[in-house]
């Protein structure tokens, strides 16, 4: 498209322009133009024999004290200053006149402009007798004209000497090394095939296989338990390598090259100014020389630094020799990472880019990630070297690095065995092959940081554009753009090291810890000296140094850091049985986990220490994962990224095509045109087009802060601005924090009174549900499950000081103060696995013992006996779960009286089931989760921005119903049906009439199209893990709202499923989804813990407000990224058209006007841009993520087309105006190379004035659309900007001469025909004299308010297209016919 406007262009302007005419030739009707006068033309230096031959103007007179010189001018001493008439050359005979001769020429030709030079001047010198002309020296006298000789290099010179020297030096340096490294490689290879008739512990297994498979790389690794705990089916591939004297001082001396090459630039930019000794190109010679020279060192340079960039990870290992991992200093580990699309759209086109794209990355190897660990070795001579926090030692039995891993044992029973500790030469030992408990961050210096940063691709191109600008007289805007390009680098750095010290900070506790070593207790020990195996004690107020289990006594954690919960938990004892011990499972109750607060010590009798036995340490702990995830993160690319790469594609291949034309019309291929060649590309890819995504997305970053929303993963921001699914936990996100106690219902009453007065209820339910609890107190703060201490307060009874070691806690009822108080002496804890927790109770009033049972209600009917269960327990139960009630059941047995039926020690030592064995159901125990206040209207707002809202809670599956009916999810007349299993099969009912119904029979009879069906589906757990084992899931996935009784897997496998059908995001409490926010799109959790930082967004304002919050943002900066994208890509192509309409009439705008744009106009509407706020409310559409849609394109190139032919009609309109032509600028007597001069005409004026307008307005085009954003002139920096320039370029276009438009040469002149010519009054301010014949370039007033009408007209016109075309008519049409069967339409 664009090289046929090109073509265009040409065919328009093929007649009467300077490449295929003269100018000035003849007018528009065929007459010849008359030639324009040109005053103040200097007269060459008259060389004469005698100077008594000097006519008396140009005769020599020096005032007194001074002395006539050689060059014809007066001064104090002629030292040093030859005569001039000798062009440096022998000695004619000719000594000069004076100098400063000025003529005037009426009817001035530049194509005869020597002769007519020195006849003008000859006549007003009075010489009547000939002048010769160099060349000529018999006669007497002759005008100077030195032969121009041009200063040329024979590249013999010492200076290019040492630079072929040096040179020559690294080629033969390099290939040296390659063909000795060969060599090297080869005979360590030969020696392995024939060392395989010896056995070495490190050389050959346990089988006697030789280490020919992992020689020369070919090992991969899988992982072990550990390793796969860290990342999945994670494999690795080793090589080793040694140092060598001679590939280390190859790859010193690639280092000084590649400095030598960048000094090397710098002092041609520095020599180009004068800035080395000697002056301006004092050792480059010429500015030709200087060109040439330049260009060639930059295409040589430019070649290595991509050489040496995309080899940056392997180049050290290339200059050592590669040998066998376990016998070297040095392993390269290789990991082959796959990248995470996120949002394809199954374009084909560009499938087959991204094909050909993955094609060429593994042909090129770019798809393996490298990293070269340092080898160490241990004092028992094992070889070992970290890798991502984990150490991999070499295992000589199985012939490999692997993370080593030590079984303290499975049951509870072989844990306890360990409570003796170990010895201090086992737990070095231990250490040596497990590392130091710590979880070592390495966070870079901040110039290493920035050299990470800069080691890209992308900053290559931008710092040889740079170089370019620096080179060529545009230094003020190349130091701009570098400016702005090393703050948005550094904002990247400091956004990452911030992130990355918060990490460290988290990752590495070490604190004094007391440790059994060889059978004593030892005093502050390093907890960095933990190792599995080792037992330490329990210090009140400290945190966790490790993964542990409890071996005695009782401790309060607060577990808020690793699971976001606030509540503190108890930690029991580890039962001394032989029951499997796991940690996430039943074991949990006695699990501490490393980065967890000890807030309270519970001894038991006869205890004096609370200790712990360490089960895992440094990476490997729950901890520790959390921070792998963090400082590891799965590579993923967002569908705006893929599209981007093709843009830059193509923009790079039109940039070619302009280059080649630039070297075509600017000196048709000379070395001048390259240079206009490369400032074109580097505009069309404008280098500020990565810094303006950065800079958007950190402030969009600093607006997020201010909403108290912190982001740690900058990319995520623009991809929340397509979420299509939202899935949000319950408790805690949707509904307040805790349950809220809502009364109790006895079975004495038939089930049918709620009582919430504990004075009121049934005496044996009051005193099981103030009693039947894990509930302690430490200060004034009650711990426990939640859920209990609720419950107790809600009872109103009171805790008592412990009064005898047989009593675990003793509580009194309120109301009667004389009331004997109750007394728990056994308690059996809740069990996850068993949903149940039962306590026995000594009543001091009758001194019987009771037994509570209380649990979910499916676990206590279970274990209640059958006569004491009503025939409508079920209905009645689920009853007031449908009311959003989270339903208990308590059950209860009297044992009999303590001391005549059963005795103290047979209560203590019954079994849990005999325990709790034949209790009878007494009744329910309500408690109901409250919705937050504004979660209705986040709700409510998320559907009306075409985002459907998902629960995915651990919750009941009818209270999950409840709860999404009361907040919207669910509309009130929508019937729900309940999946769950029963036998092995999947049964679903209606939730309110309870009928058994075919799910696949109620969809189909659903009138209307999937997402316009009335029917919301609820799953438990059981059955969503049963659909997706039997792959069945995906069908009904878009009609289930509720999924009830998830656990954390199942949690990410449905965040998973959603991720399928759409841009998916997760809000949690950063607790047990900690899975399922990391694996989302977007994950925002309502937490400030350290759990949290796995999660790319979270907040510590715990409302789900913040979710539509996130979105609006999202939308915002997606929108104003595609905004800064076009803006740029507008800025771009004008730039291109405008330079290559320049380039064909040899003209270039003044210099004050490229700085305008890009100093002004360029970077400060790029930054005002990015000031546009969100929409008030998200809208009921998402913005385009894709660079290339059409919808982008449309609006792109409408505009480009537009600015383009604008562009091109004011240059035709100017070749119809009478007083340009014959007044055209005749640039064949102008050196190209001084393009500064160039601009003093009325070609560069119009264009210039044209384009200025079109750079600022198109910056306000791109922000219309309030879909996402706010309106337009709610951007208040971008409004001000654009006014300031529109007065400014109107002022420029509209006044007479004035100083501000002289400074940027329009309508202005030299001021002298300023006043004489034009008639103005004569200019009090500084002109530099104009660069043309005409000697101004003053538009008359007519035109000047036509040109800005037309400019206007642009404007206006870019306006409509943008604003009404494309935002209005084609946004409408294609929401009209949208029908593509292939792209999901979702039930909101």
């Amino acid at each position: 498209m664009k090289l046929y406007l090109i073509f265009l262009l040409s065919v328009i302007l093929v007649q009467g322009l300077p490449i295929f005419e003269i100018p000035n030739d003849y007018d528009r009707y065929g007459n010849q133009c008359p030639l324009l006068p040109q005053y103040n033309i200097d007269c060459p230096l008259l060389c004469v024999n005698n100077l008594s031959q000097c006519p008396p103007t140009l005769a020599p007179h020096c005032s007194s004290g001074l002395q006539f010189c050689g060059d014809g001018t007066c001064q104090l001493s002629c030292d040093n200053i030859p005569n001039a008439c000798l062009c440096n050359g022998n000695d004619n005979g000719y000594i000069p006149c004076a100098v400063g001769q000025k003529v005037n020429i009426t009817h001035y030709n530049p194509q005869e402009k020597d002769s007519q030079i020195q006849s003008a001047c000859a006549k007003s010198a009075n010489i009547v007798d000939s002048v010769g002309v160099w060349g000529s020296f018999n006669t007497s006298k002759l005008w100077l004209e030195c032969p121009v000789v041009v200063a040329e290099f024979t590249f013999r010179e010492p200076m290019w000497i040492a630079v072929w020297c040096l040179s020559a030096f690294e080629v033969l340096l390099l290939a040296s090394w390659h063909i000795y490294k060969i060599a090297r490689e080869k005979r360590i290879n030969k020696r392995a095939d024939e060392s395989t008739s010896y056995t070495v512990d490190e050389k050959i297994n346990m089988n006697g296989n030789t280490e020919e498979s992992e020689r020369k790389g070919d090992l991969d690794i899988p992982s072990t338990s550990e390793a796969s705990s860290l990342k999945d089916s994670e494999q690795l591939r080793f090589k080793g390598f040694h140092c060598d004297y001679f590939g280390l001082f190859a790859f010193g001396s690639v280092i000084i090259t590649t400095l030598l090459f960048i000094i090397f630039l710098g002092c041609l930019v520095g020599d180009y100014y004068g800035k080395l000794n000697g002056g301006v190109l004092h050792v480059f010679l010429s500015s030709d020389a200087s060109s040439k020279i330049f260009c060639a060192v930059w295409h040589i340079s430019a070649a290595w630094f991509c050489l040496i960039m995309f080899t940056r990870h392997r180049i050290q290992n290339y200059f050592r020799i590669e040998s066998f991992p376990h016998t070297s200093p040095f392993v390269q580990v290789e990991r082959k990472e796959e990248e995470l699309v996120f949002l394809e759209d199954g374009n084909r086109w560009l499938s087959k880019m991204k094909a050909i794209e993955s094609r060429i990355i593994k042909k090129l190897g770019m798809d393996i990630v490298v990293q070269t660990c340092r080898v160490h070795v241990t004092s028992s001579n094992l070889r070992y070297f970290e890798y991502q926090c984990m150490r991999y030692v070499y295992n000589a039995s199985r012939n490999r690095y692997e993370p080593y891993e030590f079984d303290l044992g499975s049951t509870n029973r072989k844990l306890h065995s360990w409570s003796d500790g170990t010895s201090t030469k086992e737990a070095d030992y231990r250490q040596e092959l497990l590392g130091l408990n710590i979880i070592p961050v390495y966070v870079p210096s901040i110039p290493w940081a920035l050299v990470q940063e800069f080691s890209s691709f992308l900053y290559l191109y931008q710092m040889m554009c740079m170089w370019v600008w620096y080179y060529f007289q545009y230094y003020p805007m190349g130091l701009v753009q570098t400016f702005i390009i090393i703050i948005s680098a550094g904002i990247r750095v400091f956004l990452r090291l911030r992130a990355e010290k918060r990490v460290k900070e988290m990752a590495e506790y070490v604190t004094g810890v007391n440790v059994i070593r060889d059978g004593e207790w030892k005093e502050n020990i390093s907890s960095a000296n933990l190792i599995p195996g080792d037992v330490f004690e329990i210090q009140e107020h400290s945190q966790i140094p490790c993964d542990c289990v409890l071996l005695s006594g009782t401790v309060v954690v607060n577990e808020s850091a690793l699971t976001g919960e606030a509540m503190p938990i108890r930690k029991m004892t580890l039962p001394k049985d032989d029951n499997l011990y796991e940690s996430d499972g039943s074991g949990k109750v006695n699990t501490l986990f490393a980065g967890t607060t000890v807030s309270q010590l519970i001894h038991g009798v006869e205890e004096e220490r609370i200790y712990a036995l360490v089960l895992r340490t440094g990476i490997v702990s729950e901890k520790g994962m959390l921070i792998h995830k963090i400082l590891f993160p799965s590579s993923v690319s967002f569908i705006f990224d893929e599209h981007i790469k093709i843009a830059i594609c193509i923009l790079l291949v039109w940039g070619l095509v302009a280059f080649c034309l630039s070297l075509y019309m600017m000196g048709r291929g000379n070395i001048t045109s390259w240079y206009y060649g490369v400032f074109v590309m580097s505009q069309i890819f404008s280098p500020l087009l990565p810094a303006a995504f950065t800079i958007n997305q950190s402030v969009c970053s600093a607006r997020l802060r201010t909403k108290k929303i912190l982001c740690i993963d900058l990319p995520r921001i623009n991809l929340s601005g397509k979420v299509r699914i939202f899935c949000f936990d319950k408790t805690g996100t949707l509904t307040k924090e805790g349950l809220e106690f809502f009364g109790s219902v006895a079975k004495s009453s038939k089930l049918t009174l709620r009582e919430s007065d504990p004075l009121k209820m049934d005496r044996l339910m009051a005193m099981g549900i103030a009693t039947c609890h894990a509930v302690t107190k430490v200060g004034d703060q009650f711990i426990g499950n939640p859920v209990d201490i609720e419950s107790f307060n809600a009872m109103k009874w009171s805790l008592l000081p412990m009064t005898d070691l047989d009593y675990l806690d003793s509580l009194k009822p309120p109301g009667n103060p004389s009331e004997l108080p109750v007394h728990i002496i056994r308690r059996c804890e809740f069990v996850h696995a068993r949903a149940s927790q039962s306590v026995a109770v000594l009543d001091s009033s009758d001194n019987r013992v009771h037994v509570f049972l209380k649990g979910s209600f499916e676990r206590v009917k279970y274990l209640s006996t059958p006569d004491s269960v009503p025939k409508d327990y079920d209905e009645i139960a689920a009853r007031y779960a449908q009311e959003g009630c989270y339903v208990l059941a308590l059950a209860h047995r009297d044992i009999g009286e303590l001391g005549v039926d059963i005795s103290m020690s047979e209560v203590k030592s019954m079994t849990r089931d005999d325990l709790e064995v034949d209790c009878d159901f007494i009744g329910f125990v309500l408690f109901k989760n409250m919705l937050k206040e504004d979660t209705t209207d986040a709700i409510s707002q998320l559907k009306t921005g075409a985002v459907r809202p998902v629960m995915i809670t651990g919750d009941t599956a009818l209270t999950g119903i409840f709860i999404a009916r009361q907040c919207g999810m669910i509309e009130p007349d929508q019937k729900v049906l309940l999946g769950d299993t029963i036998n092995g099969q999947i049964i679903w009912h209606d939730v309110d009439s309870g009928d058994q119904l075919d799910v696949d029979e109620v969809l189909q009879m659903e009138p209307g199209l999937d997402y316009e069906k009335r029917v919301e589906l609820a799953l438990t757990g059981r059955a969503f893990e049963l659909m997706v084992t039997q792959n069945i899931m995906r069908p009904y996935l878009m009609h289930t709202r509720v999924f009830a009784r998830m656990t954390p897997n199942n949690k990410v496998q449905c965040v998973q499923l959603h991720m399928e059908k759409g841009v998916t995001a997760m809000c949690g409490d950063g607790g047990n989804d900690c899975g399922a926010l990391r694996a989302a799109h977007v994950g925002i959790a309502l937490s400030e813990s350290e759990a949290s930082m796995v999660s790319p967004f979270s907040t510590s304002n715990r409302t789900i407000m913040q979710c539509v919050e996130l979105l609006k943002q999202g939308r915002s900066a997606l929108a104003t990224s595609f905004a800064n994208y076009k803006f740029l890509i507008f800025y771009g192509e004008s730039m291109a058209f405008w330079e290559l309409l320049m380039f064909y009439f040899t003209v270039i705008a003044p210099q004050p006007i490229w700085i305008t744009i890009d100093g002004f106009i360029t970077t400060t509407m790029t930054f005002a841009i990015t000031q546009a706020k969100p929409a008030d409310r998200l809208g009921p559409s998402r913005p385009t993520a894709k660079p290339l849609g059409i919808y982008t394109m449309i609006s792109c190139l409408g505009v480009i087309f537009i600015n383009f032919w604008f562009m091109v009609t004011s240059v035709v309109w100017l070749f119809q105006q009478d007083w340009f032509i014959c007044n055209e600028f005749d640039a064949s007597a102008i050196d190209s190379a001084q393009w500064w001069l160039l601009g003093d005409n009325y070609e560069s004026e119009i264009i210039s004035l044209v384009v200025l307008f079109q750079f600022f307005n198109s910056a306000a085009i791109v922000n219309f659309g309030s879909a996402f954003r706010q309106s337009w002139w709610r951007n208040y920096i971008l409004v001000v900007f654009y006014c300031c320039f529109f007065i400014h370029t109107s002022f420029l276009i509209l006044a007479d001469p004035n100083p501000y438009s002289c400074i940027f040469r329009i309508n202005c002149g030299t001021a002298s025909v300023l006043h004489d010519t034009l008639g103005y009054p004569m200019p009090n301010w500084k002109i530099e004299p104009y660069n043309s014949p005409l000697g101004h370039n003053v538009l008359p007033k007519w035109f000047r308010w036509e040109l800005w009408g037309f400019v206007l007209g642009n404007s206006i016109a870019n306006i409509v297209w943008e604003r009404i075309i494309v935002l209005y008519l084609m946004r409408n049409w294609a929401v009209k016919h949208k029908n593509n069967p292939e792209k999901p339409v979702f039930k909101l």
